[in-house]
């Protein structure tokens, strides 16, 4: 629908504002070329990871309408694939590569004793853990209830949360840490791109009406209890 195309633009609008502001930001605050280089590449790099997630959950929707698989067990076989590329395929590689942790770009023997040794990195990992399995959770319970455009559309918004958190982070915690933002001549610019994501989000989903467009008649249906319960079963067989 008509109200459909016009929210995805005003995101696909609100994130490119972002994005030009920060670079603009960006070249303002630094006198070097390289930094603003090396800002495009990973911006580049974070769009093609967009692509790739996008993918992803277009896949997780497919599999688990047209499928019928339960939401829980496509999170699980993700996980074990990421699992097995991991440990085959890019552990071995960055033990091969030549770098700065004792001879190799990335040690996982050396990551292993720090983990033995020190509790506290131990639990941030945990921790890590925890995170990105209540993420992946939510996020396919989110899909699963209503699609993955709506899913990609409120995984935007942690951009504002990350931006506003940086901004706190440096003007009342710590102006020279890594994790912090700092107010350039262009953040006006940023923030009228998330407020124009924000827009582009509540008119996708019907919160905010355009006048003179067309809109479906009555509510969206809803999932049963019994169906919200399916997505998270077990994919085992009931014991008889």
């Amino acid at each position: 629908l008509a109200f459909n195309w016009i929210g995805l633009f005003l995101c696909i609008l609100g994130v490119s504002i972002v994005g030009v502001a920060n670079v603009w930001g960006t070249e303002s605050v630094s006198t070097t070329d390289s930094d603003s280089a090396a800002m495009l590449f990973g911006m580049g790099l974070v769009l093609a990871g967009q692509v790739v997630q996008a993918g992803q959950v277009v896949a997780e929707e497919y599999l688990m309408k047209e499928v019928d698989l339960p939401a829980m067990e496509i999170v699980g076989f993700e996980g074990l694939w990421g699992t097995l590329i991991m440990v085959l395929i890019v552990y071995p590689l960055l033990w091969v590569i030549p770098g700065d942790d004792g001879g190799h770009l990335e040690n996982p023997i050396d990551t292993i004793a720090l983990l033995e040794n020190n509790r506290t990195l131990l639990c941030v990992v945990l921790l890590f853990l925890f995170s990105c399995g209540t993420f992946n959770a939510t996020g396919i319970a989110v899909t699963s209830h209503l699609s993955s455009i709506h899913r990609m559309m409120l995984d935007l918004s942690r951009t504002v949360m990350i931006w506003g958190f940086g901004l706190v982070v440096h003007y009342y915690f710590d102006p020279n840490s890594a994790f912090g933002e700092v107010w350039t001549p262009y953040s006006y610019l940023q923030l009228i791109g998330f407020a124009i994501l924000v827009v582009g989000q509540t008119i996708y989903g019907e919160i905010l009406k355009v006048p003179g467009l067309k809109y479906p008649s009555g509510p969206l249906p809803m999932p049963s209890p019994a169906m919200s319960l399916h997505a998270f079963a077990s994919p085992l067989p009931r014991e008889r």
